[in-house]
């Protein structure tokens, strides 16, 4: 067991203030600090403090005995990889349209579209309020809502897509090729129609609320056509407590609020709108799961006592999480024989592993081998430790 480095990734959409809050930090940062990653993900390892003022990469470090670190399941099952990352996304702006490719479509892409031939699902855990639009809605659902806008050009597109074999796949797909020269006209006429619509008063609540959301995103992103795509995928308002699952193809889009999330170790992402970096419209065509809804999952409590360690329910084998709320009474961590990396959250955690005791204060991690003995964490009222592991 070692203490570990999270690295802090500083994107345009972050926030000042988010990650300084949980730190313990009186003042913003003075850039925007979007993620917090914990794991081995060669873009951002976690520094392993192998003690007497020496660190190494936790991907160097795992690599000088990949056996011993990862364990012959983890091996077996996913090679000489850490398979998962562990992150806080803390977001004051949306971020990218986009959705991950399956293990099949990374490997058998052209190249130069993926970095690895790896899944990327992953899965969020709110910290605090957060919006994001996730799947896609029905295409009843979705027409429903865009011809009641009556903007003819958009009408149009939907009635073009009402007759396709994949009516929703359509839809998405003839928006996303709204012609370069005709897209801020087509942008601002929808707006003013959403715009218009939410003034009067007469959607119900939970839509009034999906459109006011876009229009934020509209006012981040300025004529970007994935506005209006976000009218063809379901808004979601998280709240803490629950987990939401990503899968393979799923199209999303991450509003604001901070968040726990766990992922497969993998980068492959293909964006639609709502970003400055490059986008690829036709693998995102190629990739897209219009039909699976992303829901909210409860989490599944652990052992017979206080109920103090939560499972929280994932659909990949890349990855486990486990949300720990200890107390004076030693925990037992349900991670024996797995590697994982473990973040200390609002107090003062303290886990053991055999004869050794490494306190965490807000935000410090630490990395756990599977050949270390079964480890076990006690705390103070408020505390909160979040363990990844590999679901094998």
């Amino acid at each position: 067991m070692h203490r570990i480095q999270p690295v802090i990734k500083d994107y345009a959409w972050g926030s000042h203030v988010a990650l300084a809050q949980l730190a313990g930090r009186e003042q913003p940062s003075a850039t925007p600090e979007a993620e917090l990653w914990v794991g081995a993900h060669e873009a951002g390892p976690a520094r392993v403090d192998l003690g007497d003022g020496h660190f190494c990469g936790l991907d160097e470090h795992i690599a000088g005995d990949d056996e011993r670190h990862l364990g012959t399941g983890s091996l077996d099952a996913f090679g000489r990889r850490l398979p998962f990352l562990l992150k806080i996304l803390a977001a004051d702006r949306a971020l990218s349209i986009q959705a991950h490719p399956d293990a099949a479509r990374a490997a058998s892409a052209p190249e130069g579209v993926y970095g690895d031939s790896w899944a990327k699902p992953e899965a969020w855990v709110p910290l605090t309020e957060c919006e994001a639009f996730a799947g896609s809605l029905p295409f009843d659902e979705a027409s429903a809502l865009l011809v009641g806008l009556d903007v003819p050009a958009l009408t149009d597109l939907v009635d073009q897509a009402r007759g396709a074999a994949d009516p929703a796949h359509a839809l998405l797909a003839a928006l996303l090729h709204v012609p370069a020269d005709d897209r801020a006209e087509f942008v601002a006429a929808v707006v003013a129609a959403v715009r218009a619509l939410v003034d009067a008063g007469s959607a119900d609540e939970a839509t009034a609320r999906a459109l006011s959301t876009v229009l934020d995103v509209h006012e981040q992103f300025p004529g970007d056509v994935g506005v209006v795509v976000l009218l063809t995928m379901r808004h979601l308002v998280m709240t803490p407590g629950r987990s939401y699952f990503i899968g393979a193809g799923v199209l999303h889009s991450f509003v604001h609020g901070t968040t726990i999330e766990v992922l497969a170790n993998s980068d492959n992402v293909v964006r639609g709108g709502l970003t400055p970096k490059e986008t690829n419209v036709e693998e995102l065509l190629t990739i897209v799961d219009v039909r699976t809804p992303v829901e909210a999952q409860e989490p599944r409590r652990l052992g017979d006592g206080d109920g103090s360690t939560l499972h929280h329910p994932t659909a990949a084998p890349h990855f486990e999480l486990f949300e720990v709320r200890p107390n004076e009474t030693p925990t037992a961590l349900p991670i024996g024989g797995a590697p994982a990396v473990m973040l200390a959250l609002d107090a003062p955690v303290t886990v053991r592993c055999g004869d050794e005791a490494i306190r965490l204060e807000r935000l410090e991690c630490v990395w756990s081998s599977a050949s270390d003995p079964d480890a076990v964490v006690t705390g103070v009222p408020g505390s909160r430790l979040f363990v990844a592991s590999v679901d094998i």
